[in-house]
């Protein structure tokens, strides 16, 4: 019972964290297009709005080791936020917004940096976020053959 509302509130907290920063395109009532969406994406995420969601993912990882109905959610929700990038980097290919050969691959490559890069948030974020602040946003770049600072908000 416990295990199960532990599951539900982690599902919880990170659905509403993915419909924050990647809206589903046709939830994403400003209409804007995949180029902007990754902007809003990398801007966001890389403030801290959203420290604590990532001090949550990383503390459900360690747990989910040993809590098989969280770790079901983990993968779930790991591979709902892949499908929602992937997604976009498909609209965006699509647009002619991107060049991507396999948006399934650059999704996960870009969300393993970004998951990467928010692991150090329980200790040394003040010493190593800057130098890291970009790197998700730099990789996400040279994935969609997009000239560097392509990802920036306007």
């Amino acid at each position: 019972m416990v295990e199960e509302l532990v599951a539900e509130a982690f599902t919880s907290a990170t659905m509403a964290e993915l419909d924050g920063l990647l809206p589903e395109a046709a939830a994403d009532r400003d209409g804007n297009g995949p180029l902007r969406t990754l902007q809003r994406f990398f801007t966001r995420a890389s403030g801290t709005e959203f420290d604590n969601i990532s001090k949550l993912w990383l503390n459900a990882r360690n747990l989910s080791r040993y809590r098989p109905v969280l770790h079901d959610q983990v993968v779930s929700q790991e591979l709902r936020w892949c499908r929602r990038i992937e997604q976009i980097i498909t609209e965006g290919v699509k647009e002619q917004a991107f060049r991507c050969t396999d948006p399934w691959a650059a999704a996960v490559r870009i969300l393993a940096v970004v998951d990467g890069t928010s692991a150090y948030i329980n200790t040394s974020a003040d010493q190593r976020m800057a130098p890291l602040t970009d790197l998700a946003r730099t990789l996400a770049e040279a994935e969609l053959d997009l000239p560097p600072g392509s990802l920036r908000s306007p």
